[in-house]
């Protein structure tokens, strides 16, 4: 026996002859394990090694890094068979982590191993089992627990039959119970938890309870399969109503294609038919366009598709659509080149009437839709420029109920003349023709041609624009080139002297305000009766959450007036914000005011809690000229944050019968991670959502 305060050996992991036992390989260049004791023996024919005392015992690679160091009192090393076995507590501390155990081996070989009772500190979580077995790729702990609280005793932990970790890639439980202190509270079959570059998969439950459907439970199953897709699974359980299912799919190559399509589906208790919705688009290009393509050909189409107005309603009330009196779909085949662009399309909208709120019925519909645009070109070196457009479509339009196709082809010609500096004339002309080919044999076809121009003359500074101006159009009779003088109005489409001002003092306001007086002589009015709505605008945004908006449309004969306020000021969780708007009329409007109030309070930076809140309602002047005041949408969210959770409370009332009622309860470890996919699909097809939501609840 070998007995020394330290005792340094290195031990080659390659085949080492007997009578080599003793000689020293080189200390850098070679895979190997280095260690030190208190005490040490060898067996030269069985070729292990006996540690004791502080042994401390690390794993290098042929760069002299180190890959593992184990701390122990006592350990065996086999040299023959490349196995450290330690009968007594040790520590391995890795890249991925540090793993304590009772007693166990490890095969520095092929890097495996079994540890005994082991508990494994990996990032923020802390696993245990009571046998880990590991080897290059993998943990896998039976009877395990794991948590992320750092307390003595934790405040939650998950009990599992069996943990499967991957490092920087994920971890995988199952058979788990969620236990708050010694009381268990929740069972989940499968828990998965993505980390690093791996594939992500994570699960959002979403308890609540509303007075039309009951208590539910709401479920999000999210799969990131790779940086550009992923999708949703929704599965949802409504104790009155049934059980309702979805998904989500979100794909972004901004160069090549962005796509998301949302679908849901319910059939409920007792009904024999689905409810269902079916909302997001596309925008795919067919080929790369550059500088020698001659051409860039792609496709887009949207559509917002639902089984009847209330569906948003009863199901996706955060959705703007939450009660819809519409629902649409387009499709779109373009070619695009230097100098034209080209467009195939389909559309149709339908609409609510208004004596029914239960079937939408068809508006308008173009299948197909031909459109063509020239870019502006000039001919024979003439002063001004050209623009020409047109298109055909057949289809239906409500407004012309006999008429199935139509088309339109517009010739535009327009010089910029600057008079002196800051001061520019922009003088345009056009004449176009309308097509309608009748199916009626009631009907003829219709040919009505339209001239016109407008001269614009604009002084420009650096505060901002002040634009004067004249428009004139004038329609022609069916089929013929002269002034439809026999209609009611002559044909005079539009005779006007407008002024248009644009302030922008500075980046983070602008003040506008336009008016207009009509010159058509076919009718006699005074002049009040002749100007048009007088619309004034103003912003002004400090910050990225401060920002104030008005606007006021007044009409000098009365007949309608609106006003608009939208403001807001504070930070992201501290802020206060006023919508105020009135719309009134001379056709009898009640002249309501609408006020929406939102606002969001943290006391203090550090305080675990904050409120949220948003309150919608109305005044109306009834006939004895009192106000009365009615709510019409209450919502408060309470927001608090414990040593280890994350917890939404939310109410919310509204007309209609809306009542409901929901809790979600986060585990810090699972926070989202912010995504570049998820965000920039919610900014480009639900802005609304908000930031971090898992859907529209």
């Amino acid at each position: 026996m070998l007995k020394k305060t330290a005792l340094v050996c290195l031990l080659l992991l390659g085949n080492i002859l007997a009578a080599q036992a003793y000689d020293l390989p080189p200390s850098t260049g070679t895979h190997r394990v280095e260690f030190e004791a208190d005490e040490a023996d060898f067996n030269e024919y069985s070729r292990v090694i006996n540690l004791s005392g502080k042994v401390k015992l690390q794993e290098k690679n042929t760069d002299d890094g180190v890959m593992k160091l184990i701390r122990a009192k006592e350990v065996t090393v086999d040299m023959k068979n490349k196995i450290v076995t330690s009968h007594s507590d040790f520590v391995i501390d890795s890249s991925t982590g540090s793993i304590y155990g009772k007693s166990g081996f490890v095969n520095y070989g092929n890097n495996s191993g079994l540890i005994r009772d082991a508990r494994f500190s990996y990032g923020t979580f802390t696993f245990r089992g009571k046998e880990v077995s590991f080897d290059d790729k993998k943990y896998l702990y039976k009877k395990a627990s794991l948590t992320s609280c750092d307390e003595e005793k934790p405040h939650y932990h998950l009990r599992s039959s069996l943990i499967k970790i991957v490092p920087d890639h994920y971890f995988l439980a199952y058979n788990s119970l969620l236990y708050l202190g010694k009381i268990p509270v929740f069972y989940f079959p499968v828990l998965f938890k993505p980390d690093g570059e791996g594939t992500p998969f994570t699960t959002y439950l979403f308890p609540g309870y509303d007075s039309r459907n009951g208590p539910y439970m709401k479920a999000n199953f999210a799969y990131k399969i790779n940086p550009e897709l992923k999708v949703k699974l929704y599965l949802d359980y409504f104790t009155k109503k049934g059980i309702g299912t979805g998904g989500e799919l979100d794909f972004r190559r901004p160069e090549k294609n962005i796509t998301n399509i949302s679908v849901y589906r319910i059939r409920e208790s007792g009904e024999s038919f689905d409810r269902w919705a079916l909302t997001g688009g596309y925008w795919h290009s067919f080929n790369n366009y550059n500088e020698s393509a001659t051409a860039h050909y792609y496709s887009q189409s949207y559509f917002r598709l639902l089984s009847d107005p209330q569906f948003n309603n009863h199901y996706f009330r955060n959705n703007p659509f939450a009660i819809s009196d519409d629902k649409y779909a387009s499709v779109a085949f373009t070619r695009q080149s230097k100098y034209t662009i080209t467009r195939l399309s389909a559309r149709r909208r339908d609409i609510l009437p208004e004596d029914t709120a239960e079937d939408f019925i068809r508006q308008e519909e173009a299948s197909p839709r031909l459109d063509f645009f020239a870019v502006p070109f000039q001919i024979m070196k003439l002063p001004w420029l050209n623009s020409f457009s047109m298109y055909v479509e057949s289809g239906h339009d409500h407004a012309w109920e006999d008429y199935q196709k139509k088309g339109k082809a517009q010739w535009t010609v327009y010089k910029s003349i600057p008079i002196m500096k800051h001061i520019t004339f922009a003088p345009s002309a056009f004449v176009s023709e309308d097509m309608y080919l009748s199916t009626s044999s009631a009907n003829s076809d219709e040919w009505i041609g339209h001239y016109g121009g407008k001269a614009n003359l604009r002084f420009d500074q650096k505060w901002g624009s002040l634009d004067f101006g004249y428009s004139y159009s004038q329609r022609m009779r069916n089929g013929k080139w002269k002034d439809d003088l026999d209609a009611a109005d002559r044909g005079q489409e539009q005779r006007e002297l407008y002024a248009d001002l644009f302030v922008v003092p500075n980046y983070k306001t602008y003040f506008r305000a336009r008016s207009g007086y009509d010159l058509r002589d076919y009718f006699s009015a005074e002049s009040r009766d002749r100007m048009s709505p007088l619309i004034t605008e103003v912003s002004y945004s400090p910050s990225a959450y401060s920002n104030l908006f008005a606007q006021d449309t007044y009409d000098f004969h009365g007949s309608s007036n609106s006003f608009i306020l939208q403001g807001r000021a504070g930070t992201k969780e501290n802020y206060f914000g006023l919508g105020l708007s009135n719309y009134s009329s001379a056709a009898g409007d009640d002249g309501a005011w609408i006020f929406h109030n939102a606002f969001g309070i943290r006391f203090y930076p550090k305080a675990t809690w904050r409120i949220e809140g948003i309150l919608r309602f109305r005044t109306i002047a009834d006939e004895g000229h009192n106000n009365s005041l009615r709510f019409f949408e209450k919502t408060v969210s309470l927001y608090k944050d414990f040593h280890d959770f994350r917890t939404r409370l939310s109410f919310r009332s509204r007309a209609g019968g809306v009542k409901d009622f929901f809790f979600i309860v986060t585990l810090k470890m699972n926070d989202p991670k912010k995504e570049d996919l998820e965000e920039k699909s919610r900014e480009y097809w639900r802005p609304w959502r908000e930031e971090g939501a898992a859907r529209d609840y």
